[in-house]
């Protein structure tokens, strides 16, 4: 097997600074049907692969017009696609160090991990969803789905090549996250994201979805999750969740506004193409965050109206407060607070030392967009039906 690449030394730290991480769609086809994924209601005919050429543009314009030092592929099942390997050589290639985002059963085979590691891929974030039996009812297709991740996790570990979980949590394997948060610490998973259901793009107009959980059913099992994460010095995330619901535990909560200070969540510049080339102010990003609140139709209820966290917290989804109403939001007392960083700054925090900038491709001095092939704008709508997720708040 491949000796895996020289990778960024990782740090711990309570320091928060703007994420560097850029995200690529690679096309929205999976051979799962995950019960709560909104692309398996994107038609078929819709579903196709984003063109090699496309995806190097998009690299190119990350790494040298906006600064960006991490890129996520994410799918559909990135791994299925047929340019996979090269387009993550690409990333490597300039300085834009790769994970690729998998439900991870194709790395159950040596060589398809080892085949990785050869093309520079820095991590993977795979999509672990449940232990045993839960795998293969969430994903809806497969056999030994469960046995395939295990195996996955077992290569990586052979192969040198970090990982972290992502956890979409729903009535089905609330009562699992204790046993997902034991298996990351097992197999040295060095971060678990815990992801509330987010009705979002194809899901937004359903009400009644019955694998939902409220986020008050699912705080106590994720508390103990958490606890059993940071006893085993795992990094432990809460993705869209009011940090009301868990109290206590506020500083694992990133909303909207607290995601550009992860740094492995995404850059809103990047991400939405908007042509702010490098990295905007805090300012730019705390505007981004609303933005991006509203676009994905989150809402104070009306007992956020009197809390102090009301402008770092995106509330409720539309969705989640049609079916539930805004009873379990918990005002907290105090003077308004303005700051993102507010509850995560106490968080220890897994970074990265810092790759510094790229030199830029052979052009005209520092080119603007239209200035430099690489540097015009993005149109990624051909991206196998995942151009709606690259399509910026407002337009």
């Amino acid at each position: 097997m491949t000796s895996p690449p020289t990778r960024p030394s990782i740090v711990v730290t309570r320091e928060r600074h703007l994420t560097k991480r850029g995200v690529l769609w690679l096309g929205l086809r999976c051979d799962v049907r995950c019960k709560f994924c909104y692309d398996e209601r994107v038609p078929v005919a819709e579903k196709g692969w984003l063109k090699t050429q496309d995806a190097v543009k998009a690299l190119d314009k990350f790494r040298f017009y906006y600064g960006n030092e991490f890129v996520d592929f994410m799918g559909g099942e990135p791994t299925l696609h047929p340019a996979v390997l090269d387009i993550v050589a690409h990333a490597a290639s300039i300085g834009l160090r790769p994970t690729v985002i998998t439900h991870g059963m194709h790395l159950a085979r040596a060589e398809r991990a080892a085949a990785f590691a050869q093309a520079g891929v820095h991590d993977f974030l795979v999509s672990v969803h449940g232990v045993g039996g839960t795998v293969a009812a969430i994903h809806g297709r497969g056999r030994d789905n469960a046995a395939r991740q295990i195996q996955a996790l077992d290569n990586l570990c052979v192969l040198g090549i970090p990982f972290r979980f992502n956890v979409t949590m729903i009535r089905d394997n609330l009562t699992q996250l204790e046993a997902i948060a034991g298996l990351a610490a097992e197999k040295g998973a060095l971060v678990v994201n815990f992801l509330t259901f987010n009705p979002y793009f194809e899901w937004e107009r359903d009400i009644d979805i019955a694998f939902q959980a409220r986020h008050s059913q699912i705080a106590p099992y994720l508390m103990r999750a958490i606890d059993i994460c940071t006893a085993a010095g795992v990094e432990a995330n809460v993705r869209y969740m009011p940090p009301c619901q868990l109290p206590g535990y506020e500083r694992h909560v990133y909303t909207g506004f607290q995601l550009p200070y992860d740094p492995h969540e995404w850059d809103y510049n990047s991400w939405y193409d908007t042509g702010h080339e490098g990295t905007p102010s805090p300012e730019w990003y705390y505007e981004a965050s609303r933005r991006q609140r509203d676009r994905h139709s989150y809402r104070h209820v009306p007992a956020c109206g009197g809390c102090s966290m009301r402008e770092i917290c995106d509330g409720f989804h539309a969705q989640y407060a049609a079916r539930w109403s805004g009873v379990e939001a918990v005002p907290y007392p105090g003077p308004l607070v303005t700051d993102p960083c507010y509850f995560v700054r106490h968080q220890d925090k897994r970074d990265y030392v810092h790759a510094g900038s790229a030199p830029r491709p052979a052009g005209p001095d520092r080119p603007r967009a239209g200035g430099h092939p690489a540097m015009s704008t993005l149109d990624l709508a051909v991206g196998g039906g995942a151009g709606a997720r690259h399509i910026r708040p407002g337009r």
